[in-house]
């Protein structure tokens, strides 16, 4: 049985399920010290002063701790000192430590530290005169890894912000900012080629004359990321000893600095910040970034795809590569490496765009990122990945040449349009421009989809295309998330805390045990239906025309019901089963003691489970009494609707 076939099985048993009844689970009772309030909740959130709980009606009641018993009280401190030690866990990324912070601003002397043009002070800011370079340096020697912040304006409509930064001790580069008429920004002289021939270039303007702009420059030794309000401008992975700055510009080794080319800005801030500890401390990117490194072929049990790295281990895919599947279970493949590399949790999901981004550990530089989000019409691309050509056969990190076309917007959302032939498992490969940016990831539901309103829409055009294949009137057409929504999903990816990825990271798991056990609770309805004996179906056929039908279980006729006995018997219907049941002990052990859950819905995910393992009883050993049967597997159904429900509420 395919999954599809599955799903269809298990779309099949809950059409038949009743509505969603309320009934009171077993909940703490909750009393004020002087015992005028009682009430039954759980507590689902808690601070030093009150407590908030969940009734069994699921509304929301506040108490003031002051106010709760003592039996209460110590139990709301059991309750929070348990939830402070699975807060300090690390699930696979660390946050920047940050050292004192530092106001370089008021160490710059102009009339010592301007090296050309002129920059004078203006109350407690530094202003540039507009001249062809006005540069001053800044007094001060900073460690290997730091952030450099400043809130700069741009004074004139003209004229470029430059930063000089420190990488690596002994290496300079410079962060440019709105060069030139088209306003261009990127990071200077990388293998010795400036911003428009090097993977930063960054297309869009980034600064609004007269509007304050906060610029942070975040340095590693081989990482470099610089935004702007927000917004990342420019990242770059390497050896320092590839970056250098121009021979014209006579600055001691290690110096930072600022320049304006051909306009006036204000600097009313300049702060550093020393990094004590950072996620990055202990890597060391080999070599260049290049996409026959940095796509990796992603594998779990039911399913593959493609998956790239876009960030220092921050690996991109749809959503849908690895939604059934939890971490455990992913394996992700480099190039050249037979041994696959773990997978710390998923940070990042999107299942209305099919983005998903996943925080793993490697030494591989990633692939830069088109964060300006510009794609011309009629550039040549790349689209890389990892397709099945049929009979079990893979093709690791395949290349297919494309054209991009324009914007296209699929059940409401724009997706870049690409003129190539894609299969499935390219699904989240990146799409790559000529400076080997990525533009856009690869988005095979989306193609699907948008083949499939393109067929109908020539078919409204005319009659003749309503009988051709989909794949035949639109060969060749792909469909990629575009790289702006890419560049907005790794900046919320980057600025989470430990607390905020481990949160993630669970609900992830949550989610793909609560999808097994649905699964596993309709395969075992089916089957107790179709498993109903030839005598009960007679006592059926006898009672129901005499009662209310809604009272009792429809059961399926006995030809669909021999067939489908038949499937759920098959092996490969076992090996599905066996592969939903797979560890779900242990899964349901570790969402027991999940921090980032309600008791109710820990408490739900257990009776659903219990439910599941009593209809599989029932499924094997029916009976003959029909009124009993029905009545039982209506209870069932109704036990299973209501706990989907309520978990439903919490993921």
């Amino acid at each position: 049985m395919t999954i599809p076939q599955l799903r269809a099985l298990c779309f099949l048993t809950f059409t038949t399920l009743a509505q969603l009844l309320s009934t009171a689970a077993e909940l703490r009772t909750w009393t004020t010290s002087d015992g005028r309030f009682e009430a039954q909740g759980e507590l689902v959130e808690a601070n030093e002063s009150i407590v908030t709980l969940k009734k069994v009606d699921r509304n929301v009641v506040t108490l003031s701790i002051s106010k709760l018993s003592k039996p209460d009280r110590d139990y709301v401190q059991a309750w929070r000192l348990e939830r402070k030690q699975a807060e300090t866990l690390k699930p696979g990324i660390v946050p920047d430590v940050m050292g004192e912070q530092i106001d370089l601003l008021s160490m710059i002397d102009p009339a010592n530290d301007t090296q050309t043009g002129k920059w004078e002070r203006d109350a407690n800011a530094l202003v540039s005169q507009r001249s062809s370079r006005a540069r001053v340096l800044i007094p001060y020697s900073v460690s290997d890894s730091y952030q450099l912040r400043l809130v700069a304006q741009r004074q004139t409509d003209a004229g470029s912000l430059n930063i000089g930064l420190a990488v690596g001790s002994r290496h300079q580069a410079l962060a440019i900012f709105d060069y030139g008429k088209s306003k261009r920004s990127g990071l200077a002289w990388i293998d010795e080629k400036n911003e428009p021939a090097n993977s930063t270039y960054y297309r869009k303007p980034a600064l609004t004359t007269g509007r304050d702009s906060e610029i942070v420059c975040t340095v590693h030794q081989g990482h470099l990321r610089v935004t702007c309000d927000g917004k990342t401008i420019i990242e770059w992975t390497g050896d320092p000893s590839r970056l250098t700055l121009h021979p014209n510009f006579k600055i001691p080794s290690g110096q930072l600095f600022i320049e304006t080319v051909y306009g006036s800005y204000r600097i009313s801030q300049l702060q550093y910040r020393p990094i004590r500890e950072s996620e990055l401390r202990q890597y060391k990117p080999r070599g260049k970034p290049s996409p026959a490194d940095s796509v990796t072929l992603i594998e779990h049990p039911l399913g593959h795809g493609s998956g790239f790295l876009a960030a220092p281990n921050l690996l991109v895919t749809n959503h849908h590569v690895i939604e059934n599947a939890p971490t455990d279970d992913l394996k992700i493949f480099f190039p050249d490496e037979s041994d696959f590399v773990k997978v710390h949790g998923v940070l990042f999901e999107d299942t209305d765009r099919d983005l998903a981004i996943l925080s793993i550990e490697s030494q591989r530089a990633p692939l830069a990122v088109a964060y300006d989000g510009y794609v011309p019409q009629g550039e040549s691309v790349q689209l890389r990945g990892n397709p099945t050509i049929g009979g079990g056969v893979t093709l690791r990190n395949a290349v297919v040449k494309g054209t991009t076309r324009s914007m296209v917007r699929v059940n409401g959302f724009d997706f870049l349009q690409v003129d190539a032939s894609i299969d499935s498992g390219s699904s989240g490969g990146p799409i790559l421009n000529e400076l080997d940016q990525v533009v856009g990831v690869i988005a095979m539901k989306a193609t699907d989809e948008g083949e499939k309103l393109m067929h109908e829409g020539f078919a409204r055009l005319d009659d003749s295309f309503k009988n051709k294949p989909r794949r035949q009137t639109q060969d060749g057409i792909a469909f990629g998330i575009p790289a702006q929504d890419l560049a907005k999903a790794l900046d919320n990816v980057r600025e989470i805390t430990a607390k905020e990825a481990g949160r993630r990271s669970q609900l992830h798991e949550n989610r793909v045990v609560f999808k097994r056990l649905v699964a596993l609770a309709g395969i075992r309805l089916l089957e107790a239906n179709v498993n109903a004996p030839e005598e009960m179906r007679q006592q059926a056929a006898r009672v129901t025309p005499t009662r209310k039908a809604d009272d009792f279980l429809e059961l399926i006729p006995t030809e669909p019901a021999r067939v489908l006995r038949s499937t759920l018997q098959s092996e490969s219907t076992k090996n599905i089963i066996a592969l939903l049941q797979q560890d779900m002990d242990k899964h349901l052990n570790a969402i027991r003691n999940s921090p980032y859950l309600s008791q109710l819905s820990i408490r739900d995910f257990n009776a659903l489970s219990q439910r599941i393992k009593a209809i599989e009883r029932l499924a094997q050993r029916p009976g003959t009494d029909y009124l009993r049967f029905s009545a039982t597997m209506m209870r069932f159904q109704k036990d299973v609707t209501r706990l989907m429900n309520e978990i439903n509420e919490d993921l």
